[in-house]
């Protein structure tokens, strides 16, 4: 988590990632999306990072979650050139591969990632293990207010955690094998 003294300086990072969430009907962000772009707003403006990169396809309802993080974003001071958009993931590891697509182009590698406690260590793990380093900030806000909801969320979230890691660990074990052999295979 992203913890500093009220005072100190901010820490640059190469851009905030925001991660989607659900869109509404009639194109509305849901209270979650909402949570998570004025939380990152909030930390452009303090200075976090020059950029947003905002991530996430079309859900239930059009349009998608970028186009209405961005138009949220712009709504609150961002000007559009600031905010870039990652318009094709519908899950937080496609978000990871493709954000850091666009981040390797630009030639980013520090992010703070954007999205709900809860949600932060599954899109950490996302997004470092595609050699990103990520660093988590969560939104602000009230989890689920009923008991049942909360370890609702806990538990899906350790259950995607454990599912992530069947994904994920071979990836860096194949970057892993390839820094150390520098990429090629020796014949005898």
């Amino acid at each position: 988590m992203l913890q500093k003294h009220p005072q100190a300086p901010p820490v640059a990072y190469d851009a905030i990632v925001v991660l989607g969430a659900a869109v509404w009907p009639g194109g509305q962000p849901s209270p979650a999306l909402q949570r998570r772009v004025m939380h990152a707003v909030d930390l452009l403006q303090r200075g976090y990072a020059a950029y947003l990169l905002v991530t996430g396809g079309v859900g239930k309802h059009p349009p998608t979650e970028a186009e209405v993080m961005q138009r949220l974003a712009v709504a609150h001071g961002i000007p559009r050139r600031c905010v870039l958009r990652e318009e094709q993931a519908t899950s937080t590891f496609e978000s990871a591969m493709l954000c850091c697509d666009m981040l390797r182009q630009r030639g980013w590698s520090r992010v703070l990632v954007v999205t709900d406690r809860y949600h932060l260590p599954r899109a950490l793990l996302a997004f470092r293990s595609c050699g990103i380093r990520a660093v988590g900030s969560a939104a602000p806000g009230a989890l689920a207010r009923r008991l049942r909801q909360r370890w609702y969320y806990y538990l899906r979230e350790g259950l995607a955690l454990l599912w992530y890691l069947g994904r994920v660990l071979p990836v860096l074990l194949r970057h892993r094998g390839q820094a150390l052999g520098g990429g090629t295979t020796s014949r005898r």
